[in-house]
């Protein structure tokens, strides 16, 4: 499972840096940055409280692991990269929208 590249594209996407987005999750950045290369393992609730801090469901964080597999015609391919395209596009619109009504932490 591939948590730590959806962890970075939601910090990313929302323009902060790793030492912001460990402070409002209670770890350390070097923890963090471990996570956002694949060397540790968050746990659940970690993934948790990333899903509320940045309103994604914890499924997005995986999504990167939700390719065709290897051989796969290049029609399905591109559809799945499609896919993930606009689902990337449509949750960077949703954390910008989170983060600019920072005063009101409902998710939408």
């Amino acid at each position: 499972m591939n948590v730590g590249k959806g962890i970075r594209f939601v910090r990313v996407a929302s323009g902060l840096r790793q030492g912001d987005v460990a402070q409002r999750l209670g770890i350390t950045q070097n923890y963090l940055s471990l996570i956002e290369n694949n060397k540790a393992e968050p746990s659940m609730s970690l993934l948790r409280k990333v899903s509320e801090v940045f309103c994604v469901p914890i499924a997005f964080l995986v999504w990167e692991d939700a390719m065709p597999p290897k051989g796969e015609t290049p029609e399905v391919t591109e559809k799945y990269e499609r896919i993930r395209d606009l689902i990337h596009e449509l949750q960077r619109l949703r954390i910008t929208h989170v983060l600019e009504e920072e005063g009101n932490r409902e998710c939408p």
